[in-house]
């Protein structure tokens, strides 16, 4: 079975990712394609303050898990966290995450320090808005947008790109807030969504 870094807290319950992974492998021997993709798009794990795996690990290897699948229905095993993904940048594969999904995911609550509530909140609502218009807008839309980003008087919605995500600093609360390691992680999957994106429309 994989094993991932042991962080010392706010990693992920080994007990439950180990459980995952070995029902993945009765799904897999059973050739369940669609529950081990239905099941790997849903999955959440519980945060513990205790010794955990790393999230960052954990998510890497459920998405090219995903990718993986996606791309040749029958080749769940032997895929690691360092799956060979295409070097051409045409070919990377599309992101796991998508603004529906994002729109319904909830960041763990700590009663200790963590990130601002209202920040995130807000933050991840405009890189919802932003993928779901990379999702329904055409190849040509996509160009008047990205054309009209600079223009101060344009009502055109505004794109982000992966490095206004990758480099965003939230307020630190001291009492409470958003898991700081659980939405550092997150923030590094969507930046890499949003690079996809903006590559596919170049």
């Amino acid at each position: 079975m994989m094993k991932f870094k042991i962080v010392q807290m706010n990693g992920y319950k080994i007990k439950e990712v180990d459980l995952f992974l070995g029902k993945l492998n009765k799904w897999q021997a059973g050739g369940k394609s669609k529950t081990i993709i239905t099941k790997l798009q849903r999955v959440k794990f519980s945060l513990t303050n205790k010794k955990g795996y790393d999230p960052k690990e954990v998510d890497d290897y459920l998405d090219s898990l995903l990718n993986q699948k996606a791309v040749k229905p029958n080749t769940l095993s032997n895929v690691g966290i360092e799956s060979n993904y295409a070097t051409d940048q045409l070919l990377t594969p599309a992101p796991t995450i998508t603004s529906k999904r994002l729109r319904e995911l909830s960041p763990p609550l700590v009663e200790e320090i963590g990130y601002e509530k209202a920040e995130v909140d807000k933050f991840l609502h405009l890189i919802a808005d932003t993928l779901q218009l990379f999702e329904e807008s055409t190849y040509e839309e996509i160009q008047k947008i990205k054309a009209d980003q600079y223009d101060p008087d344009s009502e055109t919605p505004k794109l982000l790109s992966a490095d206004q995500i990758r480099w965003v600093l939230f307020t630190v609360n001291d009492s409470h807030g958003y898991d700081i390691l659980a939405i550092d992680a997150a923030v590094n999957r969507l930046s890499d969504a949003l690079e996809y994106h903006w590559r596919k429309s170049v």
